[in-house]
C-alpha cells in the first residue's frame, strides 16, 4: 500500500475528512463534466497520486491520469486502473500531450507544489480544446497559514496564493476564469432512501477571503454562471468515521510499540556487543604497546651493532658494508610498520563501522610481530657467527705475529753467526799474509797475493 506521508491523501490512511474535502473537487468536476462539456469527453487527470479521483469520471469517454511519482502511479494503476483510464508517469512541467487533446483538464492541490507552475499553466491551455476547461484548485494562503499555526509551514508547498492573487495569475493565461470558494462545512442532512440529489440551501458566508480553498474554473471560451454545489458523501456519518479513523490510529500505535521493543532489544545487544568490541580494541592497544617496546628495543640494539660494525676494518670492511645495508634496510622496515601501526589504530578507531575486520587485522599484526621477532633472532644469529670470525681472525693474526718474531729472532742469530765467522776468516787471512813462506812466494810471483788483497781492502 502507498505510504500516507502528508504529501498526498490516500484512501484507507489519511483522515476520512480530509478525503472527503479532496474527493468532492472531484465531484464537482463530474459534475461539470456532464452539465457542460460534450458527451464522450477527454478528460486529463493532471497530478493524480493515488488515483482515487480519476475512477469518479464514469460519464468521460477517457481518462488519462499522470503523476511525477512512479510509486503513486503504480499504485493508481493496481487499485483504479480500468480499460478506459489510462496511468502514466509524468511531469506537470512539460505535459506529454498533443495540442488541443483534453475537454476538461483536473488539477486539484497541484499548482502550489509546483517549482514551474507558470509553465504549467501555459500547457493546460495549450492541450485544451477550444471549449474546453481547466478545473484547478489552492488552498488560501492566508487561512490555510492560520489552521497550520501549530504544525509550521506545509513542507510539500512550493507556492501559496491569496484570492486576488491567484485570480491574477490565472487571468493571465486564460481569458476567461470563475473561482468557487471551498469550505468544509457542517450541514443537516434529510436523505430519502436511494436519493443522489436534490435542493441545496446555502446562504453561509462566500466571501473568498474567508475561504479555505480557491476551485477556478479557466477556459479560452466563456464559461456559464457558476452554481452553488454541496457533496454529502458515503461516510456522512463523522462521529463513526472519526471512531473507526481513532481504532486504526490505536492498532497502528500497537504495531509501532512492538516494533519499538523490538528495537529496544536488539539496541541492547548491540551495546553489550560495544562493550566486547571496546574490551578487545584495548587488548589489541596493550599489545600494540607492548609490540612498539619491542621495536624500539630493537632499534636500540641494531643502533649498537652499527657502532660495533664500525670499529672493523680491513679485510672485514665488506662484510661491515654489508652489516650497515641490512640494519638501514631493517631501520626502514622499522619505520614503515610505525605508519602501518598509525594505520592500524587509525582502523581500530573506526572499529564500529568495520567489526568484521578486526579479527582479520589481529591476525595480520600478530603474524607481523612473529615475523619480525624471528628476523631480529636471525639478526642476532649474524652478529655472534661474524664477532666468531673476527676472533678467529684475531688468534690468527696473533700466530702470525709470533711466529714473525720468531723468524726474526733466527735471523738475527745466523746474521750474528755469519758475522763471527767472517770476522774468523779475517783474521786467519791477515796471519798468513805475515807467515814467511807467503811473503816469499809473493816476492817471486808464486801463490795468492793475500797481502796486497788485504792491503787494497784496508
Amino acid at each position: 500500500m502507498l505510504e500516507f506521508t502528508g504529501e498526498r491523501v490516500v484512501p484507507g490512511l489519511s483522515d476520512p475528512n480530509l478525503l472527503n474535502e479532496h474527493k468532492a473537487r472531484y465531484r464537482l468536476a463530474a459534475h461539470v463534466l456532464r452539465s457542460l462539456l460534450p458527451a464522450g469527453a477527454a478528460v486529463l487527470d493532471a497530478g493524480c497520486g493515488a488515483g482515487y479521483g480519476s475512477a469518479e469520471f464514469p460519464d468521460a469517454g477517457s481518462v488519462t491520469a499522470m503523476d511525477i511519482s512512479a510509486e503513486a502511479v503504480m499504485h493508481a494503476r493496481a487499485n483504479f486502473g480500468t480499460p478506459r483510464i489510462h496511468f502514466l508517469q509524468a511531469g506537470c512541467g512539460s505535459l506529454p500531450f498533443a495540442d488541443c487533446s483534453f475537454d476538461l483538464i483536473a488539477a486539484f492541490e497541484v499548482i502550489e507544489h509546483l517549482e514551474r507552475w507558470p509553465e504549467f499553466l501555459g500547457e493546460t491551455r495549450r492541450v485544451l480544446k477550444p471549449g474546453g476547461m481547466l478545473l484547478v484548485s489552492t488552498p488560501n494562503k492566508a487561512v490555510y497559514a492560520e489552521a497550520r499555526a501549530g504544525a509550521g509551514p506545509n513542507p510539500f508547498h512550493v507556492r501559496e496564493f491569496e484570492f486576488d492573487e491567484y485570480r491574477e495569475v490565472l487571468e493571465a493565461v486564460f481569458p476567461h476564469v470563475k473561482i468557487w470558494s471551498q469550505n468544509h462545512t457542517e450541514a443537516i442532512g434529510f436523505l430519502p432512501a436511494g436519493a443522489a440529489a436534490g435542493a441545496l440551501d446555502a446562504p453561509g458566508d462566500n466571501a473568498p477571503a474567508t475561504a479555505m480553498f480557491f476551485l477556478a474554473a479557466c477556459s479560452k471560451a466563456a464559461l456559464p454562471d457558476l452554481e452553488a454545489f454541496a457533496y454529502l458523501p458515503a461516510s456522512g456519518n463523522l462521529l463513526r468515521e472519526r471512531e473507526r479513523h481513532i481504532e486504526l490510529l490505536l492498532e497502528e500505535l500497537e504495531s509501532k510499540t512492538g516494533w519499538l521493543n523490538e528495537l529496544e532489544k536488539t539496541h541492547t545487544s548491540l551495546v553489550e556487543t560495544h562493550k566486547g568490541v571496546i574490551s578487545e580494541l584495548q587488548q589489541h592497544n596493550r599489545w600494540a604497546d607492548e609490540l612498539n617496546l619491542e621495536l624500539k628495543q630493537a632499534r636500540e640494539r641494531i643502533t649498537e651493532l652499527q657502532q660495533e660494525n664500525t670499529s672493523i676494518h680491513g679485510q672485514y670492511r665488506h662484510h661491515t658494508a654489508i652489516l650497515e645495508q641490512e640494519a638501514a634496510a631493517r631501520s626502514a622496515w622499522i619505520q614503515n610498520l610505525d605508519t602501518q601501526m598509525a594505520v592500524a589504530r587509525d582502523e581500530i578507531e573506526r572499529v564500529n563501522e568495520e567489526l568484521r575486520r578486526v579479527g582479520a587485522i589481529y591476525r595480520e599484526r600478530e603474524a607481523w610481530g612473529q615475523e619480525q621477532s624471528a628476523e631480529l633472532v636471525r639478526t642476532r644469529e649474524k652478529l655472534e657467527k661474524t664477532n666468531a670470525e673476527f676472533a678467529e681472525l684475531k688468534a690468527s693474526e696473533a700466530e702470525l705475529n709470533q711466529t714473525n718474531s720468531e723468524l726474526r729472532a733466527r735471523l738475527d742469530q745466523v746474521q750474528a753467526e755469519l758475522n763471527a765467522r767472517l770476522d774468523s776468516a779475517q783474521a786467519e787471512l791477515a796471519a798468513a799474509a805475515q807467515s814467511k813462506w807467503v811473503r816469499l812466494g809473493n816476492s817471486v810471483g808464486l801463490g795468492p797475493k793475500i797481502g796486497a788483497r788485504e792491503s787494497a781492502k784496508g
